[in-house]
């Protein structure tokens, strides 16, 4: 699983296959590694635009999740009822991520207390307040994730967890829209552009390309969206990213 996603951050082939085998070694493990793994294929996976929060995934890891809970391992429990969490949050419809907005505060509440992954908090309070965005408070919802993202960025993290932040960031600001949010958010762009990472981080790459596509349109420019938003489906089709296919095939 570790050279799945390794490979689908690089744009190397084999990625699927990988997945494919991980997760049929590990229904026949025990359910730590079982909630290990499918922690590893959909939490980074979904929020990373590589694969879809569909029907089928979520069976996947609701199934770890009640097999987790059946060993009473609660290790596993928390790593397969964050990775729901995450999986609800991208869910189309709104009861299903209000439900992953209660489920992960409900795991960031307790991870807090107890001290446990806080590396992963800025990511859930990213998601949190994308969801408060969603409901219309967009100016309380916008101080958090730059908070989130700007301690990611502190922490080295800018290229792991800050990638999908930072595009939450970047979206929100847009659909705000004032002058100094498009701003902010080209800012945020080029703050993401300029980390340093070896040659061939495909998985930057391809959020540049959405990003600068709706930015584009923010500042009006439609010869730039549209050189950026096909370049974006382009890209997305050729990888096989399947969030990044539904997205792409989202933008007018």
């Amino acid at each position: 699983m570790t050279r799945h996603s390794t490979s689908y951050c690089l744009g190397r082939p084999g990625w699927r296959n990988d997945l494919r085998h991980g997760l049929a070694m590990a229904r026949g493990a025990d359910p730590l590694s079982y909630a290990r793994v499918v922690g590893y294929v959909y939490g980074p996976g979904i929020p990373s635009g590589v694969l879809r929060p569909d029907d089928r995934a979520v069976r996947e890891i609701e199934d770890a999740l009640r097999m987790t809970e059946r060993s009473g391992d609660d290790h596993a429990v928390t790593l397969a009822r964050v990775t729901l969490d995450l999986a609800l949050v991208h869910r189309p419809t709104a009861a299903e991520r209000d439900r992953g907005q209660k489920l992960l505060a409900q795991v960031s509440d307790v991870f807090l207390r107890l001290g446990y992954s806080l590396d992963e908090l800025p990511l859930f309070n990213v998601y949190l307040a994308r969801e408060r965005a969603r409901r219309g408070d967009r100016d309380g919802a916008i101080p958090l994730m730059r908070a989130a993202v700007d301690h990611l960025a502190r922490q080295g993290q800018l290229l792991a967890w800050g990638i999908p932040a930072t595009g939450v960031l970047v979206e929100t600001l847009l659909d705000r829209g004032t002058d100094s949010d498009v701003a902010e958010a080209e800012a945020a762009i080029d703050r993401l552009a300029a980390a340093p990472a070896d040659e061939g981080l495909v998985i930057r790459e391809i959020w540049l390309l959405r990003l600068r596509a709706l930015l584009a349109r923010a500042h009006g420019d439609e010869a730039r969206y549209r050189e950026f938003r096909d370049r974006y489906r382009d890209m997305a089709k050729t990888l096989g990213f399947e969030g990044h296919i539904t997205w792409a095939e989202e933008m007018p």
